[in-house]
């Protein structure tokens, strides 16, 4: 039973990162009349496309490899990397997110609507902490 709970966790963390990567997680209404949506993903390939690569690679590499990594580890129980505390980068998305929409509620200009995406993320950073909580 106890593998069976393990190994869930672990599935269902992997789906709901990907569905938050790859789903747009917001939207933005600018002066009431253009609205455009953006995942993880487009914002990287338009931060690529407009020559920010260093800022698209963090991204990449804090919004997707990390919690890659941190699933890898746990699916093969390497302890040696626990000292680093790798569930912390996880939250790097979710920060990032929280302070558009701070922004967004503080100006007159755009607004900012979190979609499905968002929420997918969010919810694989719950299943990470259940997993931390009720597995180690």
């Amino acid at each position: 039973m106890y593998l069976y709970f393990k190994y869930s966790l672990i599935v269902f963390e992997t789906f709901f990162l990907f569905c938050g990567v790859y789903l747009p997680i917001a939207r933005i209404d600018e002066f009431w009349v253009f609205k455009s949506e953006f995942s993880i993903l487009s914002i990287t390939k338009d931060l690529l496309d407009n020559g920010e690569a260093l800022l698209s690679i963090i991204i990449i590499l804090f919004g997707l490899i990390m919690p890659l990594v941190k699933i890898i580890l746990k699916i093969f129980e390497f302890r040696f990397l626990e000292k680093y505390n790798l569930h912390k980068f996880s939250m790097v998305d979710i920060f990032l997110i929280t302070f558009i929409v701070f922004a967004s509620k503080t100006s007159s200009y755009f607004e900012v609507y979190l979609l499905y995406g968002f929420y997918f993320l969010l919810a694989s950073i719950i299943t990470n902490y259940i997993y931390v909580i009720f597995i180690k």
